[in-house]
């Protein structure tokens, strides 16, 4: 539970007028105002999920088909009494909600897998189809009836039209009949009480021309009604009332279809002001580049990479806004923070809270997705300088009263927010109490994050192992607070260096300095030192991870030029025996011939059989060397046939058998996307998971069915990843592969939304998309293959 005074402190309230900007229904924004901290974990889950799967839609999707929705809010309850209609202009809206409703239940079509918890939403949803074919049939663009609603108002409507043409002919008849008079000016037909009428001047009137339905301004002019018109103008009235009658029968019409499908569109227009809600949630995320923290089951919160939102939104550039690091629970319940004034302290102290409020409520957050947000149902925060008037409060009053208020009611599940405990009264005083504060804090096994100036607070974790200390950076050399948050080291005001720095006469300083307390000052040079230690060792350590890559460098240069060396061994050797089987092919054709010259002659058949053996052993020798140099066959030896998967000896690749040539003894084989023909003495069978026989070095034969069917950029910079990309699909591009992985993580989304823009137009490229949950998620693009 979360008051709403906490709210506001935090200005989660902005959070929610930020949210309720992204909604596109008057529903949808009413649940953005109103949203507020989930105390069950399962759905906080949920609440995130769904955010998680709306911005990985709105990422790598089409466009969302949500569109703003006017005046649903009072068009169906009206719908709901029988009888009533609503106007064309009216129907007209209705036909943009149900269109919405349409879209958006197409919308699912292949992503059940994807994003399970928004077609939960979409499926809901039920189409009416029919009520927007009856209304376009009925009603046009313009909102107008259409002549073609009905036969019965196209025959109204023509009929009408042929009245007014002949009631207008009779009375420009009449008009042209009258003598010119110099005084009579605008003799046109007109509309009086919806008859057409003629002017005639008062002194031309008599009680013979017709009926008076109207005069000038003057007086001077009658418009009358001539007595030869008064039955087509009867007439005509009597067609308008059969318009409006049969039109108002076509709207109820419509209504009362409407009215069959009313339930499932009061059910549409639930589900819609939910998926609102859940748009604007996911806008949000993309527009603040947040991230979905990890809610785990303790009372902690670990907040990495963290900014504030509300900063992000103010600043030119998101890389302006200093992230902080921020640890609370487990080992260290309570925080004290101290530092001087403008340094951060406040702004880190909100951060943490509204971050964990934003969490809580199903929002992700600006900061790393490592973050972790626990089970903190409870939070209390005492910011700012206020006073009570009403109450008769000082500033000091008026803290304590939230404070006792928020240490009567704390458990393990609660986070205390204090800025400035103990400040507005006696600094000795205020200190003794802020201690006594902070340790019924953790007394009571609740969280707390404390700023302060009190420097007795910061020997508290000498005495309470479950108190730390924590800091915001400070450049002394330059007096700008560097905005870092630092935990375990405690901060120095550094009030009589700034006055120096801001030309206090140095009489004042020196009085200053001698009035500090040696034991302050030497907390004080303390901490200094400590500060350039840790600056030192920042510094070392980058250095030896910039040794360190070297390193790595080095020794990945040198296993490449062992491999290489290793397979320039294979290579010559296999050339050798290669060269070899070429003589023992040759040698046979010899001995075949001189066989064959023998048998003409009748020789000995035991010469023969001689010769024969002789050569027999010859080529089981070569086969044995080859064999020590060549990777063992997964199937065993037999004949070939269609299908097979093969080694081209000609070509150092491996292919698939398509078609068997009995006249030259060949095979036309597929090699990736091409097709040659291959003698079968140099072809020979192999397993589909059996490794090709190494590559000669310095010689690429464009391998097909060894290629990788993935590549990590994870770490790299943007253009190193695209270098790394390119290489790698140039290589897939003379494979068979259909589709390959590029793992580039979650982390900020930049690398995956370069490699995004690149892949889109990459010649190689036909399609690509974000991998399902079981492939990784938006931590890996699926990239589809040309295929000639």
């Amino acid at each position: 539970m979360v008051d709403n005074e906490t709210l506001t402190t935090l200005e989660f309230d902005k959070i929610r007028n930020l949210l309720a900007g992204k909604t596109l229904t008057k529903r949808g924004r009413e649940l953005s105002l109103a949203i507020t901290p989930v105390p069950n974990e399962r759905e906080i889950n949920r609440l995130l999920d769904e955010t998680t799967e709306m911005t990985e839609l709105l990422r790598f999707e089409e466009p969302f088909p949500l569109e703003r929705i006017d005046d649903i809010e009072w068009i169906l309850p009206r719908l709901a009494t029988a009888g009533t209609f609503l106007d064309p202009s009216e129907l007209l809206k209705f036909r943009d909600f149900l269109s919405v409703c349409g879209r958006l239940r197409r919308y699912v079509a292949n992503k059940t897998g994807k994003y399970p918890l928004l077609v939960e939403y979409l499926t809901a949803i039920k189409p009416a189809d029919g009520v927007i074919e009856a209304i376009d049939s009925a009603i046009d663009k313009s909102g107008e009836v259409k002549d073609s609603a009905s036969p019965a108002l196209r025959r109204i409507r023509i009929e009408k039209g042929s009245t007014r043409s002949k009631l207008l002919s009779k009375l420009e008849n009449v008009l042209r009949q009258r003598e010119p008079h110099e005084t009579r000016q605008d003799d046109l037909v007109t509309i009086r009480d919806g008859r057409y009428v003629i002017p005639i001047a008062e002194h031309d009137f008599t009680h013979q021309a017709g009926v008076v339905h109207d005069r000038s301004k003057s007086g001077a002019t009658l418009y009358v009604e001539p007595l030869e018109s008064v039955e087509l103008n009867n007439r005509l009235r009597q067609l308008d009332a059969d318009e409006r009658e049969e039109i108002e029968r076509i709207l109820i019409a419509i209504a009362d279809l409407a009215r069959q499908e009313l339930p499932s569109l009061n059910i549409n227009y639930e589900k819609i002001t939910e998926i609102d809600l859940i748009h604007a949630r996911g806008t949000l995320a993309i527009d603040l580049d947040a991230h979905r923290p990890t809610i785990v089951q303790d009372a902690r919160a670990k907040l990495l990479d963290a900014k504030h939102p509300l900063l992000l939104k103010q600043a030119e550039k998101k890389s302006d806004v200093v992230s902080l690091e921020i640890t609370i629970g487990g080992k260290h319940s309570v925080l004290v923070v101290t530092g001087p004034n403008t340094g951060g302290k406040t702004v880190a102290l909100k951060t943490l809270g509204l971050l964990i409020l934003m969490a809580r409520s199903g929002l992700h957050i600006p900061a790393s997705d490592k973050s972790e947000i626990g089970a903190i149902h409870t939070i209390f925060a005492d910011v700012g300088d206020e006073q009570s008037i009403e109450l008769s409060l000082s500033t000091f009053s008026s803290h304590l009263s939230k404070i006792i208020r928020a240490v009567k009611k704390c458990d393990s599940n609660t986070l205390i927010l204090l800025d400035e405990i103990g400040a507005g009264t006696d600094p000795k005083e205020g200190a003794a109490l802020g201690e006594a504060i902070l340790a019924h804090i953790v007394e009571r096994d609740a969280l707390a994050f404390v700023t302060t100036h009190y420097s007795a607070l910061k020997t508290l974790p000498e005495r309470y192992p479950r108190i730390e200390n924590a800091s915001l950076e400070f450049d002394r050399s330059t007096l700008m607070p560097t905005y870092r948050f630092r935990t375990g080291l405690p901060g120095s005001s550094y009030a009589i260096e700034i006055a120096k720095r801001l030309g206090m006469p140095q009489e004042i300083i020196t009085a200053a300095e001698s009035l500090t307390g040696t034991q302050e000052r030497t907390l004080s040079n303390l901490l200094e030192k400590l500060q350039e230690q840790i600056d030192e060792s920042r510094e070392t350590r980058a250095t030896l991870e910039e040794e360190n890559a070297a390193l790595d460098s080095k020794l990945e240069k040198l296993d490449t030029r062992e491999r290489t060396l290793k397979l320039r061994e294979e290579d010559l050797k296999r050339k050798e025996l290669s060269e070899a089987s070429e003589i023992v092919e040759d040698a046979r054709k010899k001995v075949e011939q001189v066989v064959r010259t023998i048998r003409e002659r009748k020789a000995d058949k035991t010469v023969v059989k001689a010769a024969h053996d002789r050569l027999r052993e010859i080529e089981k020798e070569i086969v044995e060397e080859r064999k020590a140099v060549e990777p063992p066959h997964e199937s065993e030896p037999g004949p070939l046939s269609r299908g097979d998967s093969v080694w081209v000896e000609t070509l150092q690749t491996k292919g698939e058998l398509l078609e068997y040539i009995k006249n030259s003894d060949s095979w036309k084989v597929r090699v990736g996307n091409v097709i040659s023909t291959v003698k079968s003495r140099f072809l020979s069978r192999r397993g589909e998971n059996e490794p090709a026989p190494p590559l000669p070095a310095g010689v690429n034969y464009a391998p097909y069915d060894d290629t990788p069917t993935q590549v990590s950029v994870i770490g790299m910079t943007v253009e190193e990843a695209l270098s790394v990309v390119d290489t790698f699909l140039d290589r897939v591009s003379l494979s068979n592969l259909e589709s390959v992985y590029i793992l580039h993580g979650k982390g900020t989304g930049a690398l995956r939304r370069a490699i995004k823009d690149h892949l889109s137009k990459h010649p190689f490229v036909a399609d690509f998309r974000l991998g399902y949950v079981n492939e990784g998620s938006s931590g890996v693009t699926v990239v589809y293959m040309k295929r000639e």
